[in-house]
């Protein structure tokens, strides 16, 4: 595969150096962006073109300037930069768990119990799937409250759009170049331009890496050396000003994204006391996007289909030596691995007519089809204990989902000032499941139950919707309050274990989760978009969400269903005050707690808050660019500097509340001189050198002292680098 993409990368570049020898006959010229540009924020979160601040409910909006200013490399950081949103994984490919408001999932069942919906290009994805890399992104748009009406399945808690930039009917390209601490690295680079009077075409590919923060205890070799690598080409065809196509390809690998579990309380120098080489973790895949649009005057008429592929591998282990010494008074490391296999396919298929950014009406509306195919293997061999484990052998499972969906919303303006939004959407989907299991050669019950297997299949129809008043109290001023419906369907876990014994399988499947959620808002954008505002105070109840525990005596995955409310207040907004500087803060409390507990056994109460979610949560960025002499024959050169702090507060480790994690701030910065064509900058991550805590588990009571056993891992400490961009 390897050898592929080193051939696409090639026929890309050689196809878009063909592109410019052409482009002088058919480019227009090149908008070149300044830093403090002042432009209307337009958006497509309900899948047509309009103004962000007519949008009724939360939206925040971050776009490529910005992201190359606060040095965003990964959609989770800029996920974990957005006021109300958590985002917090345990290392390795498909662990990432998001809320949004603490509206989500307690502990994930599987790979797509995901209550944020990620839309790349406008083809739905699961978070752990979906691709994490920032490479040639035009903006992100992420949209708080259920987003069942439109974007359909897993958006109880909200959705995120990412559009990546498209081809451009002038030449431009850049080539950027960065190195820091821990041998962190980016090469990135991107050409876009005509091909013929209605062929543009774009391609970008980018190579990154670092050395993981964790190492091998008693050395200084890091666990893994994780290492990404994307490319990305499409096509714009434009036969007629009123039709246009975009073809996207897109692959991406991703390699050594290792999981690491360390005993808690650790040092900052974090150390997995395990054999060289016992973890490893890779993911490839492959994405194919064709957009169709098509504009009747008063009405635009769009297609979208798309197919992406995704293979994945994990080898880890149960604990390392520190951790089972503590948790079991033993070392239990060699012979008890797992390893992890995955594969997915889905299609996608979208058709829907929408209105016209310039008409009074905004309406939209269509119909979808989504398909996914997914196996997934895990191998346990468990040599020296548990070895009665049903876990200890294979099990090879199959999931696919069908769904189709009928979705509408419209706002009409009932007066000049007043409006009323209202949508609604009809969902079918069906599920199907299969698994068998084979028992390892260690496991003493292979002789007396030997392979099993289990299936099961159900099909469910729902209704979500959202309704909304708007008022416009003036031009630049408008107030909504919104009731938004948000249903996430029932779903298999990944590793039911039940029918292998006793053939029970009533640890399969989940109810549905159900949301009610209220928002009132203002926004507020003058009319040159010097300054921009956005409170809203929201409410969410929810039922049934969905939650999955380990059972410590059996080492078995346990499911349920946990009722949740969630209330709270945001403030986002811009500050563009002159004298080259602009401010950028958002921040939000978020009272999150667990109301239902059907199953006493999790050792969850009600009234406990919601793990990982804490009160408080905040960021600012400040930027500033101060105009220079011309020197060394650069073309209007000037300083460019951005400053910005993230704080996130105290918030519970497990649902159980049986720990917390700290309060911490991260602290990151990026200055550098930037002219027409060249920018050369330093920049730097953590800046405190902060070892905060990225996640932590409760493994269970210590069989040495009776006190809990806590794992987790710490972020990676200060890191600095320098970089260089070149545009053209």
């Amino acid at each position: 595969m390897k050898n592929l993409l080193g051939k696409g990368l090639s026929m890309g570049l050689s196809l878009l150096f063909g592109v410019f020898l052409v482009s002088d006959a058919y480019s227009e010229t090149n908008p070149k962006k300044t830093v403090e540009t002042l432009e209307a924020i337009s958006v497509t979160a309900r899948k047509a073109e309009e103004s962000a601040k007519d949008v009724p409910f939360s939206l925040t909006v971050i776009n490529d300037t910005e992201l190359e200013n606060r040095r965003l490399n990964s959609f989770e950081e800029v996920l974990r930069q957005t006021p109300g949103v958590e985002v917090y994984s345990y290392g390795s490919l498909g662990s990432d768990i998001m809320r949004i408001r603490g509206v989500g999932s307690l502990y994930l069942i599987g790979s797509d119990d995901t209550s944020v919906l990620i839309n790349m290009d406008g083809v739905p994805q699961s978070l752990s799937t979906a691709s994490m890399s920032i490479l040639d992104i035009e903006r992100i748009e992420v949209m708080k409250g259920p987003q069942g009406t439109l974007m359909g399945r897993n958006s109880e808690a909200g959705a995120v759009n990412i559009i990546t930039k498209k081809p451009t009917r002038y030449p431009e390209g850049y080539i950027k170049g960065e190195y820091g601490t821990e041998n962190t690295f980016n090469t990135e680079a991107a050409v876009s331009g005509p091909v013929t009077e209605t062929l543009s075409a774009r391609f970008a590919a980018k190579y990154s890496g670092f050395d993981n923060q964790v190492e091998y205890y008693g050395t200084d070799d890091p666990i893994s050396e994780p290492r990404d690598i994307i490319a990305r080409g499409s096509l714009l065809w434009e036969p007629t000003d009123k039709t246009d196509a975009t073809l996207i390809l897109a692959h991406e690998e991703k390699d050594n994204r290792t999981e690491a579990m360390l005993l808690a309380p650790y040092d900052d120098e974090q150390r997995l006391y395990a054999p060289k080489g016992s973890l490893d973790a890779n993911r490839e895949s492959q994405r194919a996007t064709l957009d169709v649009n098509h504009d009747f005057g008063n009405m635009v008429l769009t297609s979208v289909t798309g197919y992406v592929q995704v293979e994945s591998s994990e080898d880890r282990l149960l604990y390392d030596r520190l951790l089972s010494r503590a948790l079991l008074g033993m070392d239990i490391v060699e012979g008890n691995e797992t390893l992890r296999e995955s594969s997915m396919d889905t299609f996608y298929q979208e058709f829907r007519l929408s209105s016209k950014p310039e008409n009074d009406v905004f309406w939209v509306t269509g119909l979808s089809y989504y398909h996914s195919d997914r196996d997934l293997s895990n191998q346990y061999n468990y040599k020296y204990i548990l070895g009665y484990m049903a876990m200890n052998g294979r099990i090879a499972s199959n999931y696919k989902t069908t769904d189709y969906g009928l979705f509408g919303e419209i706002t009409y303006p009932v007066t000049e000032r007043l409006k009323l939004t209202g949508g609604l959407r009809y969902t079918w989907e069906e599920k199907e499941y299969k698994s068998n299991w084979t028992p390892s050669g260690t496991n003493p019950f292979a002789a007396y139950y030997g392979p099993t297997s289990d299936s099961d299949e159900m099909s469910s129809s729902f209704f979500t919707g959202r309704a909304s008043l708007g008022y416009a109290v003036t031009e630049n001023v408008n107030t909504y309050l919104t009731y938004a419906r948000g249903y996430k369907a029932k779903a298999y876990q990944d590793l039911a274990t039940g029918y292998i014994y006793s053939g029970d399988n009533s640890d399969l499947l989940v109810d549905a989760a159900k949301v009610d959620s209220y928002e009132l808002g203002m926004k507020l954008e003058t009319a040159d978009s010097g300054v921009g505002l956005n409170i809203a105070l929201f409410f969410n109840d929810i039922k049934d969400d969905h939650v999955s525990y380990v059972d410590l005596t059996t080492m078995t995955n346990k499911i349920g269903n946990n009722d949740t409310q969630t209330m709270g207040a945001e403030v986002e907004g811009f500050w563009k005050p002159g004298k080259g500087f602009t401010i950028t803060a958002g921040g939000g409390y978020t009272d999150a707690e667990i109301t239902g507990v059907p199953d006493s056994s999790q050792n969850v109460k009600e009234g406990n808050a919601i793990p990982d979610t804490p009160e408080w949560n905040a960021v600012v960025s400040i930027s500033h660019n101060l105009p220079l002499p011309t020197f060394w024959g650069l073309e209007s050169p000037s300083l460019l500097t951005t400053l910005t702090d993230r704080y996130v507060g105290k918030r519970e480790g497990d649902a159980a509340n049986s720990f917390q994690l700290d309060a911490y701030n991260q602290l990151s910065f990026r200055t550098g001189i930037i002219s027409k064509y060249f920018e050369f900058y330093v920049w730097g991550e953590n800046l405190l050198d902060k070892v905060y805590e990225l996640y932590g588990y409760n493994l269970g009571t210590s069989v040495i002292d009776a006190s809990d056993v806590i794992a987790g891992v710490g972020s990676r400490g200060r890191t600095l680098g320098i970089g260089v961009v070149y545009h053209f």
